[in-house]
């Protein structure tokens, strides 16, 4: 039957219960069960849970007067719920969530705090309800098909009852020729199949489906804050200790990436003084210089008392990684994800099931490099002319002339153009273009006009597309299907409304300390982050030598042998000629493709994955 295999294709994400509410005609009473006969249904829900040890699981909870509930994430400040609802203690969220529904109507999701994707059945006015947190950590996806709604945590769940698996050509263009940018707005790499964005609810009444924003960042808000910088910190740190304290009040049992840098670092402090245990930690890290972090990470576990694991994943383990892990993403894979993998499924085989990592940090205060040149163009927009030659003179005492002039030249290009504009001249010149010439005659018409806000600063529109349209989408997709695919829950500190708010409403110059970014969060936590970890400038990036070691070199064969193959040259997705001398110039010291030529590997696995070619 189409739902219990829609069920199974997304068993990782509960292992540990399945529930099936199933109904034979419109007005029937739901059927509830663990397992699901063969009979035709006039609709069905399926339920797998995950048990994180806070709670006694009954299938009972999803449940209650009518309301019928499917939930995957974790309430925060589900305390402070229960007490508004005059709730006992050991109410579960789901029971919370009912109940709160029935109080508040579709406003309750307003009242969370915490991580969701949730459905609610209402039999009562046969409507159904469906919203996604704020952020997008937890995914939500959808396809309406011959007068049905089917929805799953999963693409793939979806795939079953798909009629035509028609790719969207756009969507595959746009996230190979623009790093990090695997999602965009409602779009999947399938034409038919949508997500449900961050901070939306859908609902179904009658035939007649509405969609609405219950949550976005208000961009009038932004950079009108009248805290001095010194305030400011003080209420940051304020917020992110909180946040910390929420993510980690449930269960005892906790751990967390550690990187050796600011992020996590600082969640690494909070969580010592809030737990009674000395925390774990787990990292990874590879014999190429920058991504080689012991010194850092044992001086983080050291300072905190914290029991560390160190991974260092093998090529072939990355490998196998690549082939395994992008059935669980939908997505073709990062070339980061081996490590990520790695983390959680050390922490799952040690009994962690909730892991904090410091997603969000780098687009909330200004910690990728692309923003230097917002900042910048805005001081030039401005006519703050002393400003602008101060920061370019901290700049160029740590940079050579031709990197001076290629970061006043990108400054110039984000003074004169809009941000679609500068992300369309990165695909074009950035980038080498894989695709056949048929491909790009059908993706021709991809669009980012989503990327333009002439309203706001261009630092302050550059970092909500980091996080609506770009970086942060990516980041949070991959580490949900890879913490899914150990059995595990993520959750981020940084991405607590409250504090997402503060550090959009912030000037700039709170954010940027050129040549240095995060400027805010270093103030907030200095005093409890070790002085070498919070003064250093060469953080090196969480990822894997894949690139620009391991396709050389341990992976040369494997990749070799996919750009020869059958299925890849007469796929009819990818320009032979160009992508061959590519790899030629790769293998003799090029570094300049190599992400591009790994995307097109990591494009041509998910390909044959999910049965397109």
């Amino acid at each position: 039957m189409r739902l219990r295999e829609m069920s199974d294709l997304g068993a990782h994400r509960g292992p540990d219960a399945t529930v099936f509410f199933t109904w034979q005609e419109a007005t029937a009473e739901a059927s509830a069960s663990d397992t699901i006969k063969g009979e035709p249904i006039y609709a069905g829900l399926s339920y797998r849970h995950l048990d994180l040890g806070t709670e006694h699981f009954n299938p009972n909870i999803l449940q209650r007067q009518g309301l019928y509930l499917l939930f995957d994430g974790a309430i925060y400040n589900a305390q402070e719920l229960r007490a508004a609802l005059s709730l006992d203690a050991d109410v579960t969220d789901p029971q919370l969530i009912l109940n709160a529904y029935q109080m508040w109507g579709d406003e309750f999701v307003n009242r969370l705090i915490g991580i969701w994707a949730l459905v609610i059945w209402d039999s009562n006015t046969q409507r159904l309800f469906c919203s996604r947190d704020r952020f997008g950590s937890k995914p939500l996806c959808y396809l309406i098909q011959d007068q049905v709604f089917y929805f799953a945590s999963e693409i793939k769940q979806l795939l079953p009852v798909l009629e035509t698996k028609e790719v969207n050509a756009q969507m595959l263009w746009r996230m190979n020729k623009v790093s990090g940018m695997h999602l965009y707005q409602d779009q999947t790499p399938f034409r038919q199949i949508k997500i449900l964005e961050p901070g939306q609810n859908l609902s179904i009444q009658r035939g007649k489906i509405q969609k609405e924003y219950y949550y976005r960042l208000n961009t009038e808000m932004f950079e009108t804050s009248q805290l001095s910088f010194a305030d400011a910190a003080e209420y940051y740190l304020e917020l992110f200790r909180e946040s910390v304290r929420l993510c980690a009040t449930e269960p005892e049992e906790i751990t967390c990436a550690l990187s050796g840098g600011l992020d996590s670092t600082a969640i690494l402090a909070i969580l010592s003084k809030l737990k009674s245990q000395p925390i774990s930690t787990f990292s990874t890290w590879f014999e190429d210089a920058q991504l080689d972090e012991r010194e850092y990470i044992e001086l983080a576990n050291n300072s905190f008392n914290a029991q560390g694991t160190l991974l260092s994943p093998t090529a072939e383990e990355a490998w196998q990684s690549l082939l395994d892990a992008t059935w669980y993403s939908d997505l073709p894979l990062g070339s980061g994800c081996s490590a990520q993998l790695s983390v959680f499924k050390a922490a799952r085989k040690q009994g962690f099931k909730v892991l904090i990592g410091g997603q969000g940090s780098d687009e909330l205060t200004a910690g990728y490099r692309h923003a230097q040149y917002r900042y910048l163009a805005d001081l030039a927009h401005g006519r703050q002319f002393p400003q602008f030659i101060a920061s370019l003179k901290s700049i160029s005492k740590a940079k050579r002339p031709v990197e001076l002039i290629s970061i006043v030249a990108k400054s110039g290009l984000s003074l004169l153009f809009p941000e679609s504009q500068l992300y369309r001249q990165e695909m074009k010149h950035l980038h080498f273009e894989p695709f056949s010439s048929d491909f790009l005659e059908s993706s021709k018409d991809a669009d980012m006009d989503a990327l333009d806000m002439p309203e706001t600063s261009r630092l302050s529109s550059f970092s909500y597309n980091m996080v609506y349209n770009t970086t942060l989408q990516t980041l949070l997709h991959f580490e949900d299907r890879m913490s899914a695919m150990a059995g595990m829950q993520s959750r981020s500190p940084f991405l607590d409304y409250r504090l997402v708010e503060l550090a959009f409403s912030l000037p700039s110059s709170y954010k940027l300390d050129p040549p240095q970014g995060k400027r805010i969060h270093r103030a907030a936590i200095q005093d409890m982050v070790p002085k070498p970890i919070l003064e250093r400038k060469d953080k090196a990036i969480f990822g894997t030598p894949f690139t620009q070691r391991w396709m050389r070199n341990e992976l040369k064969d494997r990749v070799y042998d996919i750009f020869t193959s059958s299925s890849f040259r007469r796929s009819g997705y990818w320009n032979l000629s160009k992508i061959m001398s590519r790899w030629q110039s790769y293998l003799n010291g090029n570094d300049k493709d190599a992400q591009m030529l790994y995307q097109v590997v990591a494009t041509h696995i998910w390909l044959k994955t999910f049965n397109i070619i």
